[in-house]
């Protein structure tokens, strides 16, 4: 169980993680408690959400630009994107302060998220990339790596 343990804490992505447990029949809570055991924004994980972008730009753009018109043209504060391969979730919100417009994706990480802010004004989004958040790295104008609050 061990060396089970030590290969799960060393696997680079939660989906390796839940595989893992999954074959041992081990149920999702341990998943969720051992798979918080990493560092969030470790080099290696922000390089993935960068790589992620990298390979998917332009549907990552195309989605961006159909969720902020939906979102929108709906009336709603927030709506969840369907689901793409290249994503693990996504949504589009109106910003606390209703100054902008952001799109979150989830690589592999709920707390490391690539955003679209349509002001390119990270302060704009509250706990994702500022206030207890914080922006760990701006892709390209509009586009960033944040790092979302623990609360």
């Amino acid at each position: 169980m061990y060396s089970a343990m030590v290969t799960l804490l060393n696997l680079s992505s939660k989906r390796e993680r839940r595989r893992l447990f999954q074959s041992m029949g081990l149920g999702a809570g341990v998943t969720i408690a051992l798979s918080s055991c990493r560092p969030i924004a470790t080099p290696e994980a922000v390089q993935q959400v960068e790589q992620a972008f990298v390979d998917h730009r332009e549907d990552f753009i195309e989605v961006a630009t159909v969720a902020v018109a939906d979102l929108q043209q709906s009336g709603e504060s927030s709506l969840r994107l369907p689901d793409q391969t290249f994503y693990d979730s996504a949504w589009v919100s109106v910003t606390l302060n209703n100054e902008a417009l952001d799109v979150e994706f989830v690589i592999e990480e709920f707390y490391l998220p690539l955003v679209y802010v349509s002001t390119d004004q990270p302060a704009d989004v509250h706990d994702t990339c500022t206030n207890g958040g914080m922006v760990i790295k701006q892709l390209e104008p509009y586009w960033y790596i944040c790092q979302r609050d623990w609360n």
